[in-house]
């Protein structure tokens, strides 16, 4: 007899237990309570029977609160906008995109773009150099350039309510990328006779920090802006010499760089681009 009473109130605790409602707020704290109401902005309920018989409505902030569990077991969780993947569902994730001023720097360059989540992205970039308006009468050049890099936009300074990115891919960003030129230098000796070294095979690389603006215009087509600083090394001479001072080359196509008493690696980019899927 005694054991059956016991095992009936076992029961009727769990189940008290169970038809309780839980709120788990980031802070890791748990709240155990009654639910009354789920709105868009806060929560609405009242303190369980065991701490209050009767409490009064109380009001939390969803932005407080990471998921709740109801009494039936359903649970909900709750994501930041900003960084919620589902926000940005009608975005699109992936642009290609032209370097506006290339062709009148002796090549032509490409990007390709693609979000990673909310606030990242990975862009690849591809020089081809020898093609374009050819605007040194002295030397002109043939090979590629290529180069990598992961963007951070920039995130609010404060935050309000149900706040999110006007677009998956605009906004300011920080960009550290990696570049490299490799290409074949050859000069015209009769238009310049300093030069020791009429042909120059030039291989090129930079590790850059870059600050950025995009902007996307009705999902389809952006306009991104950005310039950039950092280190380099070159398979050039120094330029101290006289003669090697005509023979040193700063400009390497998708990088300008210093000779190896001043490795110091610039750049600058215009790209306007379509999104698409």
């Amino acid at each position: 007899m005694r054991l059956t009473l016991l095992s009936l109130l076992l029961l009727l605790i769990t189940g008290y237990t169970q038809a309780q409602d839980k709120i788990y707020k980031k802070d890791k704290t748990v709240i155990d309570c009654k639910i009354i109401e789920i709105g868009v902005n806060e929560i609405k309920y009242r303190l369980s029977e065991e701490e209050l018989q009767d409490s009064p409505i109380i009001s939390i902030s969803v932005t407080d609160v990471s998921k709740v569990l109801l009494s039936s077991g359903r649970e909900i969780e709750f994501k930041d906008p900003l960084t919620d993947p589902s926000s940005y569902a009608e975005d699109k994730k992936h642009a290609l995109k032209f370097h506006f001023i290339s062709p009148l720097a002796e090549h032509l360059a490409f990007s390709y773009e693609k979000s990673i989540r909310p606030g990242r992205s990975f862009e690849t970039e591809l020089g081809i150099i020898g093609v374009g308006f050819n605007v040194d009468d002295y030397s002109s050049s043939a090979g590629v350039y290529v180069s990598s890099g992961y963007k951070f936009l920039k995130t609010p300074d404060f935050y309000s309510q149900r706040m999110k990115y006007a677009h998956i891919l605009k906004g300011s960003y920080v960009k550290p990328q990696i570049l490299l030129s490799i290409y074949r230098n050859k000069v015209n000796s009769q238009s310049s006779p300093y030069y020791n070294d009429p042909d120059q095979d030039i291989v090129a690389g930079a590790l850059v920090i870059n600050l950025g603006k995009q902007i996307v215009y009705d999902n389809f087509f952006l306009m991104d802006y950005s310039i950039g600083v950092g280190y380099g090394f070159s398979n050039q001479k120094s330029s101290d010499n006289y003669y090697d001072y005509y023979d040193f080359r700063s400009n390497h196509y998708g990088f300008i760089l210093g000779d190896s008493n001043f490795p110091v690696a610039v750049t600058g980019r215009i790209k306007v681009g379509i999104l698409i899927k």
